[in-house]
């Protein structure tokens, strides 16, 4: 299922010839860009409507996240409920990064560790799966972040509800084209989740619990 939030660089015509071709391929075209948040929540009830699959795989679509290590999240998913793909794992395992991104990404999991105590290398990978039954659990979360800091609420949640999750490693490459499109608004907003997110645990209960 590919989720196309009115690209402009004609992605969902691409997807939809796919389509016509393969009955396995599907497209989720949503009118607005809403946040990378909103277009996973609409994915997520979109896969459980349907009801067709035991296991959820989350990627991005320009290949930075490698196919090759879908098997290896596969395997995992054998003895664990959710895991993620880590860059961090193993080092540093990064392809074609500056030195400058690299450290802003390495810092970024430092300080959601620090704030949020989560045990995970990597903890703003978007490479992920878990077994369809935890749906449910992502779609009533009271998840507020709607862009990157998504990735890092929805982890937190579903650690907070004891699910167990396990981390693989992945080599990340940077895409060949394109650009990133992390806005200022994004920025503070993952700049600012870990600490609602640690004040959260300290002062409320969790919407799990």
């Amino acid at each position: 299922m590919f989720i196309d939030d009115s690209s402009p660089d004609g992605t969902a015509r691409r997807i939809q010839d796919l389509v016509e071709k393969d009955p396995g391929v599907q497209l989720l075209k949503r009118k607005t860009k809403e946040g990378l948040g909103q277009a996973y929540r609409e994915a997520f009830r979109k896969v459980h409507e349907l009801g067709r699959w035991d296991r959820v795989f989350m990627m991005d679509a320009d290949l930075s996240h490698q196919p090759v290590h879908l098997k290896a999240i596969d395997r995992a998913l054998d003895n664990h409920a959710f895991v993620v793909g880590s860059r961090y794992l193993r080092g540093v395992s990064v392809l074609n990064w500056s030195i400058i991104r690299l450290n802003l990404s390495y810092s970024a999991n430092r300080y959601i560790r620090l704030l949020t105590r989560m045990p995970f290398s990597d903890c703003t990978s978007g490479f992920r799966g878990f077994h369809s039954d935890l749906i449910p659990l992502l779609l009533s979360s009271d998840i507020k972040s709607s862009g990157y800091a998504f990735l890092v609420e929805t982890l937190y949640d579903v650690w907070k509800c004891g699910t167990d999750i396990a981390e693989v490693h992945i080599v990340f490459v940077e895409r060949k084209s394109g650009d990133s499109k992390v806005s200022m608004k994004v920025f503070i907003e993952s700049l600012f989740t870990p600490l609602r997110l640690r004040i959260k645990s300290l002062f409320g209960r969790h919407s799990g619990q």
